[in-house]
């Protein structure tokens, strides 16, 4: 019975860490960052002209960013944290709700004012969210490194 024990747990231990892989990471191998047939499905189907496909793959970027600071969060804080690629782990209904409301009835020329309108440009809040999620991880102890200024 304990042998039997101490084996469950060995394994519990060992999937534990095969889930955070060797090194805690969210590469995704020789895919870019926005590849995977179900990015390509839900770009097709929600991006109805260039600018709003710009914008569904910032809002991607923004929502990965904030998913590896969450994950690198809860394993600072002794949860479970699950690193990896995140491609197939995407929540595309927070992603659309980051896009301008009624963006599907707004023509590419509206979307580029809206984006001209914003306090912040798409790089810059891209910058800043990647940032952030690079400074929680680097205080988890999951990435060396600075920390980052976030302006």
């Amino acid at each position: 019975m304990m042998k039997t024990l101490l084996i469950a747990v060995s394994l519990i231990a060992v999937s534990g860490a095969a889930q955070a892989g060797s090194k805690k990471s969210f590469g995704c191998g020789y895919q870019s960052s926005l590849g995977g047939d179900a990015h390509k499905a839900f770009l097709e189907k929600n991006a109805q002209n260039g600018m709003a496909e710009q914008l569904l793959n910032h809002f991607t970027g923004i929502w990965q960013f904030e998913e590896e600071k969450r994950i690198c969060e809860a394993y600072e804080r002794g949860e479970p944290a699950e690193f990896g690629c995140l491609i197939d782990r995407r929540d595309y209904d927070a992603i659309l709700a980051m896009m301008p409301k009624n963006y599907g009835s707004l023509s590419k020329e509206d979307l580029h004012n809206w984006v001209l309108n914003r306090d912040l440009s798409l790089s810059a809040e891209g910058n800043r969210y990647r940032d952030i999620a690079f400074n929680a991880c680097v205080k988890a102890g999951v990435y060396n490194g600075k920390l980052r200024e976030v302006n």
